[in-house]
């Protein structure tokens, strides 16, 4: 097993195993007319058992009846038997199992001329018939020579072709003459045959087998087929021997004849003997015990009858007999690939394919030589082709497997250097008694924030030399998939000892994705090379990542001895997903002895021209060119030799001539699979194949058309065309079952043979999949194989023939019928009117059910064809009922397929909905809106784990959601999920998410900012740039000490497109030249990069103050203070075809722009100076210069930064700058430098903040004040140069930036950044100095109407960090946020204005919009502080409007609310009593409320007016001032009494008060300090303080007040007892953000960067580390018993462990960073601040974590092994089954 194991994952083609087969299909073997109703039973009894019994075990089951189905035409052409045959060979060859079920009677059945004779015995017969005296002029003129067989056959002619009336239909009288002479005929070539091949046996000159040929049943010939030639019986067939003791032939209402067969009306003694011969001797011998069973029935009047009991009991006994050998034979079989992987499947699919294909390779030698050359380039590091490589070059492969970091092991000299660090600080410690715990050896890389593991994993190593990729192209048609099957086999002889992965995209399922591919691709290497993958490592949910990982991992692979070969075909064939054909996926670079082959169609998704932008190495690609006539010659001797055929001179030449009008493979590959049909004597008029491939397609449909009835291929042509993800051939049956057109040509001449159980014949679409099979690819789908068309041409014929516009909706329909499964176990009457009539009113079609999940499966059928069916019908009602508001159907596209595919399923729904143009309800749309709306805010949160779909749909509408009844029933259907789950999980208890009807689209989680010390300075006002060409975002990324530019597209919801890494200085980043190029910004010069190769402009000076490209992407400009150089360029189509225009020798400029025709230049320089130049001359035209003092130069960089914004040329050649006098904005014609108007109303100019409008008519400026305290921003009509519009309070604002009071106690009016838009209505969008979480936007009026002070409309709430930048995108259609909260939001600005419009209308009331805007700020409050009463009745919660708010957390509901007095509330604390809650101000106002009346008992004043800690117990609190001179208050919160006022250096950053509320614990920087209430505490010998003067970051006391602990910046955890001694210290990696007491206080657990640790006191130990969360910790909490802990971290998850497994048992997936929690005392509900959509989130455990919770074992320890699946799912480590399909094949 591990042998062919290796063989299969190493690529070799030789001696493969057989593929795994999915269907179970059973051919049923009998004569017709005695078993009919055996038959009849079995179709009604079995299938449906034995399709549910499959299913169960990702089987397809059915059964193949040839009683009906071989049309006429079929036994015309004599090709009946042959027919048959060939079903029963299908079904041996798609059967996993049993395949051949065969029932035989007293009948032997019909015994028909053979279709063919070879030549040499037919002339033979020929003579002994002769010499026997028969008329052999028959044989002559019924049988012809066809020459065209190999060895050449007589072939028996078509009866039409001499009887022409045989098959007219039209004329009954001539047909029925022609049918008695052919009869006769046939008796008497029969006799003749017969006769002379006895005589022919008897002489010994023919076999045995020859002669029985003439003699022999078809039903024997089925036997043969199915049983005596099969090898192994075993678990393969299943047969019946019935006899009927007592036939009466003259039973004239049974008919004898029925029964057994008849010779001059007595039974035929020689077909008896015959039907004797062939069960005793032939089928007996063969079969085992098991296989046959034997049943003798008396004979009644009518034969079978089913009312007699004995014949009841026998059919009971023979169904249930069939059904149990079914199973068990299917059991049995099922056993034989229990124990290969999934990747071993996947990658044996592609392996059987290629070796399909090179079989039918014609040798093209010169593009094989051409490939084989291209595998050997090499090039070296500056890119250049290394002309002659030596050995020691091919053979110096760089491999880095970072073993050691990656699993976290300290080398020999760095675990001695750590381990004597150790020890010093243990020295160092031992004067105090205190035991050092550290965290152990190990490199702990994961724990620290600087680090990114990760990127660790995939960086590259240094190398010399390298390969590149070859791509080889050609159009559709022309042998690329053959000839890159031949690269692959032949590639193991260039390379020996080469391992290969193979992939033919699109053939599989998991090759339509190039994500899937990559993973399978990535897990193949792995296993062949035996590559160790940290646990960390996770590539399903960060496409990016994954490509990443993939590129570096051919460089951790030691490939010296084993070369690696990757062959990947059809890259066009992939679905554009994860932007696959943009090539980013691709490397370029690749290590020695690693060689990748792509193919590709050039114009197809521009894959050609995308690759080529990436790799301008022309050496490098190969194109496949027409076909020569030798290689088409060729090729027609290898196709035919391998059907057995060949063909006359004349037909060859016929060929040749048609392929050299049309020189494709896939044209000759067509027209040789007719010329297999042809015979010898075929004449060149019968060989019509069309003059092209489209021609030769339609041709292929009319032969189908021909053989199979018209409306039967075109229905199953319309099922293909139509379907949306390929079609199953069970399917197809079904379908056309149902379909009363298909049956009515079906059942023409004959009745069904079933009148309860009416299908289309298996046989007609098992005969058309066997003919269509070699242009269409089979991929597996769950139980079912899926086709689809392989060729492009076939499909767009295939749908322009079948699916015509008028019928596309009706066939949508069907298929949507189907799918939604209807007709399932449901009569549907059948009326036959043609030539054979009858009624059918209880006419079962059989279909199979289509349950959206069975046995724990989902039907990935429905999910993926259902919803495409119904909204191409347009069915939209059924659509949402059935799928869009169907939380079992959401649940199931999320988990199977993916939550895009959802969002994309409900966004095609209403993109029809809309361009149907009548929408049949308006509440469906909106329903359909809601949850697309749901999805899209809930994406990221569903992508980490897809049972979150129930949590997001709960959180976002809530519990109670009480607005449309499908919407009532998801969320029910959603909290039925969450309670009923066996998976722990929370259940939301109220609303805590932004949901549908706000104006948020979604967020993406973006690491911007880094809270650390080497980006305290950094500038973060561009770290997002616009590509509106392309609707993408690039955005600077901070990860480690690595910096990215990633980008992310708009229109895909955020998904990652691409990444590059830059350098680790780039601070900014501007789209530039029409979004053809992209500057990176560093502190000391820019850069520019052509954003589809990602290649740097090579400019000459370095380095550059001020960089721009014109809107063409033409000119570029450059300025370079170093050199005092200005360069003005013009650029090529690629970056390396760049050429000066011109060189200007000009000091100091920091800005530059070009006009948007290319005609001028303009640069300002430090003084503000504005200069232009004419392009075309060179020529100087003005200078703006300046009258201040020319000694007085601000700061280059401050200039820049003011320069970068305030300098822009409109499109009619305006420009707007600072005017270098006045620092004013104002608006210049840019030709003649007039100024035209003055923008700025402050004799204090201008700040550097613009906003212009997309039209060019308004611009938004802000207006600096003296003090530079207060900004005023103003919206100015740049048509007439007026002010337009300002803030309502302007006035106020400058007067109080006029003062130059910086102390005026009113809150900073300046804005940090603006954006205009609308159309007929302006606004402008804000984001204030005072509130920089918040995106206020404000209406300015119309064009006509403009508002001159402007009113607040709404605000953007959803950060909870200060907005770095704000961005337009979409044409105004949406607003980009980016936040030092690390995320970035898209807001719906056309939906902002819609709004507008639909609550003001045209003419807005400027006092309604103020009041609306009022109104809403109310509601929009955000708690600032809580907590939850001491018996976990009530949660007290403060709100950012002064509200303090009590919960009733028994039922959720409001208990009570009331306006605070005073400023914000920054702390609030429950009292340990329970009787008190404890308020205090930003100001350092405390308030104590009482928790029966909720009235403020004591007001209190903190003596310093900022409070940073509060701590209370034993109704005892202390507040405290951080700072040198720390300053801390102590009060009695029962009588008010102030109790203690001191001052202590250095602390009060955190503070806590033991139980007894005498003692208070803080920190002398980072070490613990015991201050007692009735000492003074003022000395302190520092001689007994460790401290490194790091920051405290947390403060414990045990719950016995033992012990304390301060947790520091340092990562330190010092640790002291109650009196003071230094006991421990605790060292962690990162900042130590919390560390807590486990309850019994003999263990602290302590959380930093990602990790948790536990730390044993007793034990002196770490006990264990942990990791869940992505960021920092922010929150650790017991419940009482100590057993469950919840954690929360700046990754918006919170966690509950089970702590003495250590085990993470539940996630919460949040919206928001969860740094303020709280659990009641037994852990049954969380509470945190959630989104603005409420006061307090609310979660509790469903049962299966409440179950977990109280140490239910068994739930814990299988989630356990989930967990360790999950975790080792694509590690080396074996796990039998996993969490998903891509798990495992992982």
């Amino acid at each position: 097993m591990e042998a062919l194991n290796r063989q299969v994952l190493e690529g070799r083609l030789n001696n493969l195993p057989p593929e795994e087969k999915t269907d179970v299909v059973v051919f049923v073997s009998s004569t017709f007319t005695d078993m009919s109703v055996e038959r009849n039973h079995i179709m009604n009894q079995v299938t449906s058992e034995l399709n549910q019994y499959c299913l169960k075990r990702k089987l397809a089951f059915r059964f193949l009846d040839m009683r009906w189905g071989v049309r006429d035409e079929a036994s015309v052409d004599h090709m009946t038997e042959e027919i048959v045959l060939d079903a029963v060979r299908v079904a041996r060859g798609d059967s996993k199992g049993p395949f051949f079920l065969c029932l035989l009677g007293d009948k032997y059945g019909s015994r028909l001329l053979p279709h063919y004779v070879e030549a040499t015995e037919f002339k033979l017969l020929r003579r002994i018939a002769m010499r026997r005296g028969y008329d052999v002029m028959v044989m002559d003129e019924w049988f012809e020579r066809d020459d065209n067989a190999e060895p050449a056959v007589y072939r028996l002619r078509s009866i039409n072709e001499i009887l022409s009336h045989y098959d007219d239909n039209e004329n009954e009288a001539l047909q029925s003459k022609d049918k008695e002479k052919w009869n006769q005929i046939q008796d008497k070539l029969l006799i003749m045959f017969r006769a002379a091949a006895e005589e022919a046996y008897s002489d010994r000159l023919i076999s045995k087998e020859a002669r029985h040929l003439y003699f022999k049943s078809v039903t024997e010939s089925e036997v043969e087929e199915g049983v005596i030639y099969q090898n192994p019986v075993k678990d393969k067939v299943i047969v019946y021997f019935r006899k009927f003791d007592d036939i009466n032939i003259k039973d004239t209402k049974a008919g004898g004849w029925r029964f057994i067969d008849l010779k001059d009306d007595k039974i035929d003694s020689e077909v008896e003997e015959l039907r004797e011969r062939l069960k005793i001797a032939r089928v007996q011998p063969v079969v085992g015990p098991s296989q046959l069973k034997k049943f003798h029935l008396n004979w009644t009047p009518i034969g079978i009858d089913e009312t007699n009991e004995q014949h009841k009991q026998y059919l009971n006994s023979l169904i249930e007999d069939i059904i149990l050998k079914l199973k068990v034979q299917v059991d049995q079989c099922g056993k034989e690939y229990t124990n290969f992987t999934p990747l071993y499947k996947e990658v044996l699919h592609h392996l059987h394919i290629c070796v399909n294909e090179t079989q039918q390779f014609a040798a093209r030698e010169d593009i094989l030589e051409s490939v084989k050359e291209r595998m050997f380039l090499v090039y070296d590091k500056t890119g250049e082709l290394v002309d002659e490589p030596t050995e020691d070059i091919r053979n110096d492969v760089t491999w880095d497997s970072l073993a050691m970091q990656l699993e976290g092991k300290l080398s020999c000299k760095e675990s001695e250097q750590r381990e004597n660090e150790y020890k010093a600080i243990q020295e160092n410690l031992n004067k105090f008694h205190c035991k050092f715990i550290h965290s152990g050896f190990l490199q702990n890389n994961d724990a620290d924030p600087n680090i990114n593991m990760k990127e660790m994993f995939t960086q590259l190593p240094a190398y010399k030399y390298y390969t590149r990729p070859i791509v080889l192209f050609g159009t559709s048609g022309t042998g690329k998939t053959a000839m890159m099957a031949k690269i692959a086999k032949e590639s193991q002889n260039w390379f020996p000892n080469s391992v290969s992965v193979i992939r033919f995209l699109g053939t599989s399922l998991l090759s339509f994705s190039i994500q899937e591919v990559l993973m399978s691709m990535c897990a193949q290497i792995i296993a062949l090379y035996k590559v160790n993958i940290p646990p960390y490592i996770d590539m399903e949910k960060d496409f990016q990542f994954l490509c990443q990982f993939f590129n570096s991992l051919l460089w951790k692979i030691d490939t010296s001895s084993r070369p690696l070969i990757i062959i990947m075909d059809s890259i066009d064939q992939l679905s554009n997903l994860n932007d696959s054909h943009t090539m980013s996926w691709l490397p370029m670079q690749l290590p020695m002895n690693v060689h990748v082959v792509v193919s590709m169609i050039p114009n197809i998704h521009c894959c050609l021209q995308n690759i080529l932008v990436k790799m301008p190495c022309s050496e490098q690609y190969v194109e496949i060119p027409d076909m020569t006539m030798d290689i088409a010659d060729e090729m027609i001797s290898i196709h035919l030799k391998s059907k057995g055929r060949r063909i006359t001179k004349i037909q060859r030449r016929f060929i040749l001539d048609k392929f050299e009008k049309c020189p494709q493979p896939l044209y000759m590959r067509m027209i040789l699979d007719q010329a297999a049909l042809w015979r010898s004597s075929t004449v060149m008029l019968d060989m019509s194949v069309g003059d092209n491939i489209n021609m030769a397609i339609n041709k292929f449909f009319t032969n189908l058309e021909r053989k199979h009835g018209e409306l039967t291929v075109k229905k199953t042509m319309a099922y293909m065309s139509a379907s949306h993800d390929g079609i199953s051939v069970s399917e197809l049956e079904d379908m056309l079952s149902l379909s009363d057109e298909v049956l009515q040509d079906t059942y023409i001449y004959h009745l069904p043979p079933n009148d309860q159980h009416i299908r289309v014949p298996p046989s007609i679409v098992s005969q058309m999949m066997t003919e269509i099979t070699p242009y269409v690819i089979i991929r597996k789908a769950g139980p079912f194989k899926i086709l689809s068309w392989f060729h492009r041409q076939f499909r767009e014929v295939c749908t322009g023939r079948f699916l015509p516009e008028n019928s596309t909706e009706s066939i949508h329909k069907e298929m949507a019928d189907y799918f939604q499964g209807i007709w399932y176990k449901k009569v549907k009457p059948l009326t036959l009117y043609k030539v054979k009539k009858g009624e059918f009113p209880n006419a079962d079609r059989g279909v199979r059910a289509q349950n959206i999940r069975d046995m724990n499966m989902y039907n990935i059928r429905k999910l993926s064809e259902l919803p495409f069916h119904l909204i191409k019908s347009h069915q939209f009602e059924k659509f949402r009922d059935l799928c869009g508001l169907n939380f079992e159907f959401l649940q199931g596209v999320v988990h199977i397929l993916s939550v895009n595919n959802a969002i994309r399923m409900l966004g095609l729904a209403m993109q029809m909905m809309n361009s149907a143009g009548e929408i049949e309800s308006s509440q469906v749309y909106e329903d359909l809106d809601i949850v697309h709306q749901i999805l899209l805010k809930g994406l990221e949160s569903i992508r980490k784990d897809r049972n979150n779909l129930a949590v997001e749909i709960i959180s976002q509408l809530g519990p109670s959601y009480s607005g449309s009844p499908r919407l009532q029933s998801l969320v029910r259907d959603a909290q039925n999920f969450l309670r009923d789950s066996d998976t722990a999980a929370f259940i939301p208890l109220n609303r805590i998410a932004p949901g549908p009807g706000t104006v948020l689209k979604f967020s993406i989680s973006a690491e911007v900012f880094r809270k650390n010390e080497e980006d305290r300075f950094r500038c973060y006002g561009q770290v997002l740039s616009v590509d509106e060409r392309n609707s993408n975002l690039k955005c600077i990324y901070s990860i480690g000490q690595q910096r990215y530019v990633y980008t992310m597209c708009l229109q895909n919801y955020g998904m990652i497109k691409s990444r590059q890494k830059i350098k680790a200085e780039v601070q900014s980043t501007k789209m530039a030249g029409g979004d053809r190029f992209i500057i990176l910004g560093q502190p000391t010069t820019l850069e520019l990069y052509e954003v589809s190769s990602w290649n740097k402009m090579p400019l000459k000076y370095d380095p550059i103050d001020a960089l721009t490209v014109s809107k063409s992407g033409r000119i570029l400009a450059y300025s370079t203070v170093l050199f005092s150089k200005v360069v003005v360029c013009q650029i090529g189509d690629t970056v390396t075809n760049i050429s000066e225009l011109f060189i200007l020798d000009l000091e100091n400029i920091l800005q530059i722009r070009i006009s948007h025709k290319d005609d001028f230049l303009v640069v300002v320089n430090e003084r503000e100076e504005v200069s232009t130049y004419d392009i075309s001359t060179a020529k100087h035209l003005y200078t703006k210069e300046t009258k201040k003092d020319g000694t007085v130069i601000s700061n280059h960089s401050t200039v820049k930064a003011r320069l970068e914004d305030t300098v822009q040329i409109t499109s009619d050649n305006k420009l707007i700058s600072l005017d270098p006098n006045t620092s004013s904005l104002c608006l210049n014609d840019l030709v003649s430098g007039e100024q035209l108007h003055s923008l700025n109303l402050s004799q204090h100019g201008s700040a550097n903040i613009v906003s212009l409008h997309s039209s060019e008519k308004y611009l938004a400026t802000v207006d600096r004040t003296r003090s530079n305290y207060s900004h005023i921003w103003r919206v100015w009509d740049l048509c007439k140069g007026t002010l337009f519009s300002s803030p309502d309070n302007a006035a106020e604002y400058e007067k109080m930036g006029d003062s130059g009071d910086t102390h005026y106690e009113s809150p900073h009016v300046g804005v940090s950044s603006m954006q205009l838009f609308g159309d007929e209505d302006l606004f402008l969008a804000t984001v204030e100095i005072q509130n920089p979480s918040i995106v206020k936007v404000l209406y300015i009026g119309s064009e006509a109407t403009p508002l001159p002070e402007a009113t607040p409309y709404c605000n953007l709430i959803g950060h909870y960090q200060i907005i770095l930048q704000m961005c337009v995108v979409l044409k105004e259609c949406q607003l980009v946020t980016v936040s030092r909260d690390n995320t970035i939001k898209i807001w719906d600005i056309h939906k902002i204005a819609l709004n507008f419009t639909d609550k003001f209308g045209k003419d807005p009331d400027p006092e309604k919009v103020r009041s609306y805007f009022d109104r809403q700020v109310m509601t929009e409050s955000t708690t600032t502080k809580f907590d939850i009463s001491r018996d976990d009745k009530k949660a007290f919660i403060a709100t950012t409007t002064g509200q303090l708010i009590v919960h009733d957390l028994e039922n959720n509901t409001l208990l009570h609310s009331h306006k605070i007095e005073g400023s914000q509330v920054d702390f609030l604390l429950m009292s340990s009593s329970g009787q008190y809650v404890t308020m205090a101000t930003d100001k350092g106002e405390i308030s104590i409320l009482s928790v029966d009346n909720y009235e403020v008992k004591h007001k209190l004043k903190h003596g310093m007016p900022k409070i940073d800690c509060m701590a209370e117990n034993n109704n005892v609190v202390v507040v405290g001032t951080q700072g040198t001179e720390a300053q801390g208050s102590v009060w009695n919160i029962e009588s008010g009494v102030l109790l203690k006022e001191f001052k202590f250096p250095y602390s009060l950053r955190v503070v806590a008060l033991t139980s007894t509320g005498d003692k208070i614990v803080t920190s002398f920087f980072d070490y613990p300090v015991i201050l007692t209430i009735d000492n003074d505490n003022k000395s302190m010998d520092m001689t007994q303080v460790d401290t490194a003067m790091a920051d405290a970051s947390c403060v414990a006391i045990d719950s016995t007040d033992s012990r304390a602990l301060i947790g520091s910046s340092d990562g330190q955890i010092r640790v002291i007892d109650i009196a003071g001694k230094y006991e421990f210290r605790l060292g962690q990696i990162s900042t130590v953000t919390s560390a807590v007491f486990f309850p019994d206080g003999k263990k602290i657990v302590s959380g930093g960067y990602k990790n948790i640790f536990v730390w044993d006191l007793v034990q002196a130990r770490l006990l264990y580390r942990v990791k869940k969360h992505d960021n920092f910790i922010t929150k650790i909490l017991f419940d009482k018993s100590g057993k469950i802990m919840v954690t929360a971290s700046l990754d918006k998850n919170l966690v509950m462990w089970d702590t003495p497994s250590g085990m993470s048992i539940a996630t919460y997936y949040g919206h928001n960073s969860m740094d303020q929690l709280k659990i009641t005392s037994n852990g049954g509900k969380v509470l945190f601040i959630p989104d603005i959509v409420n006061y307090i989130g609310l979660l509790e455990p469903n049962q299966a974590l409440k179950s977990m919770m109280v140490g239910d074992k068994s739930v814990i320890r299988d989630s356990l092994l989930k967990a360790q699946a999950m975790a080792l799912s694509f590690s080396s480590q074996r796990i039998k089954q996993g969490p998903s399909q891509m798990c495992a094949i992982l």
